[in-house]
């Protein structure tokens, strides 16, 4: 029996901090909760609770953890469920091992994560990780739920791995036109296109991950659009000089007729930096409508460009009417969560050193002695819970 503290979330604006009781079943394992990351969904849920989360409940599934005990079962647990439907499980997990979770047990068809009906959910239904210890439950092991991560990679960025696996997910739902068949069928590609201009929206932790994918999946150009000089700043100082980063004013607020003025006057910016082609990839990553409605209006002129949203900005933009793309082939794509798959891409990536998430976290470190609802309401870059600390 584990005694651990953690963050119990009883209702909206109502999270205490308590003691509570892990034990590790025969089919289960017992992993060390090393570091928390605050999703946004969380603080969602913190302000304004969710159907789907059945208070008492411990929220939190942006992990990095170590495994420290094995239910003596667990390595005959082999018929895979969900991601490894199908397929033999191999549970070779020893204490000391690093680890990220995947959140969604989802079911899956063709390869592809159904979000309908998924078979459990890690902090919705199951105690997750804002606590000291977690359990790793029967179906968490059987459907493949359980990534390793190398030695070498920091606790924040394991942390990472499933919000950039999300990000990750939609650039590879995003359908680039390469080229037509006899008929005149559209071949397509996913991702990222290869050589072209890419647009991130938003100077949070997610907005920067999305830029360094851009950049990474081959994107000539990537720009971020950001409100202030002030972010304009930090960003520049976190990524460096690969990336244009253009500071927008914050308009919001403004009348419509200014509000508009300023949409152009951003517009004729982007045109005169990129020769009047604007982009093949607009990527909206902060809860705007203003930042979906941008979106639209800089897509290349040549038609077949791609937006695609980040799941969790969808509640302050369902007004923003944007499925009224431009006609042809302009789209966008959204998100709600990542494949495992998708996670399994970004630990790989991180594991080979392609991708690296150093400065992207608040650096706050926020623990147990801090007030629950400074940590679900911090500002800025992605807060992280450290348990032990």
């Amino acid at each position: 029996m584990y005694r651990s503290k953690a963050f119990v979330y009883y209702g909206p604006g109502n999270v205490k901090c308590e003691e509570i009781n892990i034990d590790c079943g025969a089919e289960e394992i017992i992993v060390k909760v090393k570091a928390s990351a605050r999703c946004g969904t969380d603080k969602t849920i913190f302000r304004k609770g969710h159907y789907k989360v059945k208070p008492p409940a411990v929220l939190g599934h942006e992990l990095s953890c170590e495994v420290i005990e094995i239910g003596p079962k667990v390595r005959k647990l082999t018929d895979g469920i969900g991601y490894m439907e199908g397929k033999k499980t191999s549970a070779d997990f020893k204490p000391g091992d690093r680890v990220t979770v995947q959140s969604r047990i989802a079911r899956y068809k063709d390869g592809l994560m159904l979000l309908n009906n998924p078979i459990t959910i890690l902090s919705f239904i199951l105690y997750a990780g804002y606590s000291q210890y977690m359990k790793i439950t029967r179906e968490l092991i059987l459907s493949g739920s359980l990534i390793k991560i190398p030695g070498w990679v920091t606790d924040e960025d394991a942390a990472l791995v499933e919000p950039a696996a999300c990000a990750l997910e939609s650039i590879f739902a995003t359908p680039h036109p390469v080229g037509v068949e006899n008929d005149g069928r559209h071949i397509y590609r996913s991702g990222i296109k290869k050589g072209g201009n890419a647009c991130v929206i938003g100077s949070g932790t997610v907005s920067m991950i999305y830029a360094l994918l851009c950049l990474l999946e081959g994107a000539e150009r990537v720009f971020i659009l950001v409100r202030s000089e002030d972010k304009a700043g930090l960003v520049r100082k976190l990524m460096g000089d690969r990336f244009t980063v253009v500071a927008t004013g914050d308009y919001g607020s403004k009348p419509l007729e200014e509000k508009l003025q300023a949409e152009e006057e951003i517009i004729s910016k982007l045109k005169e930096a990129t020769g009047g082609y604007l982009f093949d990839d607009v990527i909206p990553a902060c809860p705007s409508g203003d930042a979906q409605k941008l979106m639209l209006k800089l897509y290349t002129p040549e038609g077949y460009a791609v937006g695609a949203c980040f799941g969790g900005t969808h509640e302050l933009v369902d007004g923003a009417d944007i499925d009224q793309n431009h006609y042809r082939c302009a789209k966008t794509i959204g998100t709600s969560g990542c494949s495992t798959r998708a996670m399994e891409t970004i630990a790989g990536w991180l594991g080979e050193k392609k991708i690296s998430f150093k400065g992207l976290t608040n650096p706050r470190h926020f623990t147990f002695n801090d007030k629950p609802e400074e940590f679900f309401n911090a500002e800025g870059l992605k807060p992280v819970l450290y348990p032990w600390e």
